[in-house]
């Protein structure tokens, strides 16, 4: 994935000298981001690669921009604690311009959103960039879960990388290419970039099968068996894809084995291939639905329903 991402942005800024060169090397570096994003940085901030592969956690400070301090107060505590939790899972809460669950409120425009959403979800990954990182360190929270803000060394290594970033994104393409096509191609290659991150995510949590509830039916179930509610939530709120798919398992960083990775983060990706049966068995013995699709492209048609489907008026309950 680094070779990738070398090569790209080499590419880039030393080769590329034309439109459609220009646009072939920005589509390469985004999914080159993604990939390292997704097959890196995911299992070293959720230290499954080892206390001494952590460091590799800071690629996602270096190379995409956004800090792996924050994203682990986001991602490891927010998301993994309240998976699809309404008001407290921030990867769900965007409202208004979507509605992903049924307890979110319901707007008109979201009657659309299962054409325009493919489309917005290009801003996700420039809107970490440019604001996200500032905007979960001044609100001090994240979807109403309160994070531990950077200090001291936490603090110098976010500002630091950050500098870092941004010499390596603009300071050195500006010297060899016009400095509107440095910045252009930025926000082409973060577009691209936030539309493979969020719909990836989607594929996982927001489709027709997974379960999406409220804080008080989770507080509920925590108190009647903690421990066992825990691992029927996170099985039944998540969900698998494309996981005979090699290429894709190797790309993804075995985030296709969303309800893997979600009851044992910890664990490396290459391991869930050979989990998943286990789990899959146990689920079915102790009478926890698990759901799986089986391709990519019918991941893709489920979440596209389930658009339309949150796109419509609720109906009320007399």
């Amino acid at each position: 994935m680094l070779l990738w991402f070398a090569a790209s942005y080499a590419f880039l800024v030393w080769i590329a000298d034309g439109w459609w060169t220009g646009v072939v090397g920005c589509i390469s570096m985004a999914f080159a981001m993604g990939g390292v994003a997704f097959s890196i940085q995911h299992d070293a901030n959720h230290n499954a690669l080892g206390r001494k592969w952590r460091p590799l956690g800071l690629v996602m400070d270096i190379l995409l921009g956004t800090s792996s301090y924050l994203w682990r107060e986001r991602h490891n505590h927010a998301h993994h604690t309240y998976t699809n939790v309404v008001d407290k899972d921030g990867d769900i809460e965007q409202l208004p311009l979507a509605r992903f669950a049924p307890d979110q409120t319901w707007h008109t425009w979201h009657r659309f959103q299962h054409v325009y959403m493919f489309v917005l979800y290009g801003f996700y990954a420039p809107r970490q960039v440019l604001m996200g990182d500032l905007s979960m360190l001044v609100r001090g929270e994240e979807a109403h879960v309160p994070i531990k803000r950077p200090r001291g060394g936490d603090l110098a290594v976010l500002l630091s990388c950050k500098v870092a970033f941004l010499v390596i994104a603009l300071g050195i393409p500006m010297i060899f290419q016009p400095w509107w096509a440095v910045l252009l191609a930025g926000f082409f290659i973060l577009w691209i970039l936030g539309i493979v991150l969020a719909i990836v995510f989607q594929l996982a949590h927001c489709v027709e099968e997974a379960d999406f509830t409220s804080e008080a039916r989770l507080m509920k179930e925590a108190e009647e068996d903690g421990p066992r509610e825990w691992a029927r939530h996170q099985v039944e709120h998540t969900v698998d894809f494309a996981r005979s798919s090699r290429v894709l398992n190797w790309y993804l960083g075995g985030l296709n084995f969303q309800v893997e990775h979600h009851l044992m983060p910890g664990v490396c990706h290459v391991h869930y291939r050979r989990i998943a049966p286990i789990v899959e068995d146990l689920a079915e013995k102790h009478g926890i639905r698990y759901s799986a699709n089986r391709t990519f492209l019918l991941a893709l048609r489920s979440h596209a329903r389930w658009l339309k489907q949150m796109g419509q008026p609720p109906v009320a309950v007399a």
